[in-house]
């Protein structure tokens, strides 16, 4: 349901206000603190997969079946807390799609 013109002006004068008060947290809240936290947590993500990968291959260096299995689990589990909450966007474009001669579907 969008904003009446009322409703819109109410929002501006208070995020006016906002940023004349306090421009610190004005720019904080003007950000996407959102996806940086998704940004953060892919790339720590992606690091304890790497540990993950580390402590695999050092279990099978030393021969020690548990620790490469411990490595295994951290690798994944690594692996999916880092894109469990991302949003897999598939961009779609409009493409126009052109009739052919003989075709008349």
């Amino acid at each position: 349901m969008p904003l009446s013109e009322f409703e819109k002006r109410e929002l501006d004068q208070i995020s006016h206000g906002l940023a004349e008060d306090d421009p610190g947290f004005a720019a904080l809240l003007g950000r996407d603190a959102f996806a940086l936290s998704l940004r953060a947590r892919f790339r720590r993500g992606l690091l304890l997969v790497a540990a993950g990968i580390c402590v695999l291959l050092l279990g099978l260096v030393v021969r020690v079946p548990w620790l490469g299995i411990a490595g295994f689990a951290i690798m994944n589990g690594a692996g999916y807390w880092a894109v469990k909450d991302l949003r897999w966007s598939s961009r779609t474009t409009n493409r126009q799609v052109t009739q052919m001669e003989g075709n008349n579907e």
